[in-house]
């Protein structure tokens, strides 16, 4: 089993192929895995002000050759990250062979979001464009993960 990464596969990993054939024989929707993290965020450009750590929920869907991230938690944490292009969203597969990732820029604004989950060890490593106390700034955050169903 592999994603397609665009145009060339990218081998899934092997804890997230077992998942996959749990799911495609119990659905004939597109399964979502989803990833436990403790994340911990900061904002350069303000210093390296430090958003307080939180638990976060990453959901991932593949769709065709698409992804499709969702991460659940708190405010500042939420965002949603595909690599899917439409006309208001350029979305880019970052997958390799030791991680899965997508960006994704909005043309009108060029506020922009990227999510990597490396495979060893799992880890999360995102950033995207926020709001915060009235300026648009860039959040970074990572953390270690565990995965679940």
């Amino acid at each position: 089993m592999h994603f397609l990464a665009l145009d060339r596969p990218v081998l899934i990993w092997p804890w997230l192929a077992a998942l996959a054939l749990a799911g495609q024989a119990a659905s004939a929707q597109a399964q979502v895995f989803k990833i436990e993290c403790e994340v911990q965020g900061r904002i350069p450009s303000l210093d390296d002000t430090r958003i307080a750590p939180a638990k976060v929920t990453v959901e991932l869907q593949t769709i065709g050759k698409h992804l499709y991230f969702n991460v659940v938690g708190p405010r500042y944490y939420q965002m949603q990250v595909s690599s899917l292009v439409t006309e208001a969203y350029l979305g880019t597969n970052l997958s390799s062979s030791t991680r899965i990732g997508a960006r994704r820029k909005h043309r009108a604004s060029d506020k922009e979001s990227e999510i990597v989950i490396e495979r060893s060890p799992v880890e999360l490593i995102a950033h995207h464009d926020i709001d915060y106390k009235g300026k648009s700034v860039r959040l970074d955050y990572a953390g270690k993960c565990k995965v679940g169903s």
